[in-house]
């Protein structure tokens, strides 16, 4: 049985995800992703698989066809974007069935991978029994395991850090790349609570709660890459959105059942991140952890 914090990111992403994808909200090529717009990105394009492409400079092992891990894989674009360039045995997981089904059609039609070299399950990634599900799918250990803007979804982060370590084979990668606080004392920022609230994010760990944490199960930092300088901020419709909420702030409504839908939910946290950004209370960062 779903715990209550499970089921309320599940109903956040089957209600969320198809209007995601529909409006364009993280880019193009079915990435519900950050854009990122580094120095040399010159297309939307790029600046959507900006993060894939420094997974493949940074973590990849270009020794032998290795098994990669996608926790909180969404609808599976950053597998078939992988997948297009290094051969590997590619699994994912993640909380939304309606997500797995979306990952399950463009995998299907959109790789060519062998069918028993991709596979996307269902399930919590802090729980012991959906990793082994996922070593168990794919006989073997990871060489890498990644994870974009899926890190702060996690009820339990030390024991999923602890699993990660112990699922990696010997030199394996661990990356996240997600929103992170920048000192403990923004946990208690306005704005970022109420990220937290409507994006549902259930851990706020800075880089180095989470880098103690990780050594502690002998996974060593290895990059640090801070992308918040590159990151859309202040869009035609992040204003618009903006106004919106501050309307329905003034009038009142902020607090009907209609504004806490998934919906509201979203755009009430995206909004908040985008200050907390613009603030420093919150950095987008790029982690690689090697386990020894």
């Amino acid at each position: 049985m779903k715990s209550r914090h499970e089921a309320r990111v599940d109903h956040y992403y089957d209600r969320n995800t198809q209007r995601f994808l529909r409006c364009g909200l993280r880019g193009s090529s079915a990435t519900i992703h950050r854009a990122v717009w580094a120095p040399g990105v010159t297309t939307r394009r790029e600046a959507v698989h900006h993060v894939h492409e420094l997974i493949l400079r940074h973590a990849i092992d270009n020794r032998r066809p290795p098994i990669v891990w996608d926790l909180g894989c969404g609808v599976g674009a950053s597998i078939a974007y992988l997948a297009a360039r290094k051969r590997a045995s590619y699994r994912g997981v993640t909380i939304s069935r309606t997500q797995r089904a979306l990952a399950q059609r463009l995998l299907s039609r959109n790789t060519a991978l062998p069918a028993d070299d991709w596979a996307v399950l269902v399930g919590d990634f802090c729980k012991p029994e959906t990793l082994g599900r996922l070593k168990a799918s794919a006989a073997g250990s990871p060489s890498l395991i990644y994870m974009i803007e899926a890190f702060g979804h996690a009820t339990d982060p030390r024991t999923l850090l602890a699993g990660a370590a112990d699922a990696l084979c010997p030199g394996g990668r661990l990356v996240i790349c997600d929103d992170i606080i920048s000192g403990g004392q923004y946990r208690a920022h306005p704005q970022v609570r109420t990220f937290a609230a409507g994006w549902r994010i259930s851990t706020l760990w800075t880089v180095d709660e989470i880098s103690r944490c990780a050594a502690s199960h002998g996974l060593e930092l290895q990059q640090s890459i801070d992308l918040t300088p590159w990151v859309e901020l202040n869009r035609p419709r992040d204003r618009l959105i903006r106004l919106v909420i501050d309307a329905l702030d003034r009038s009142g409504l902020s607090g009907c059942r209609f504004a806490s839908l998934p919906f509201w939910g979203n755009m009430r946290g995206g909004n908040a991140l985008q200050q907390a950004l613009a603030t420093g209370a919150i950095g987008y960062r790029f982690l690689v952890y090697r386990k020894q």
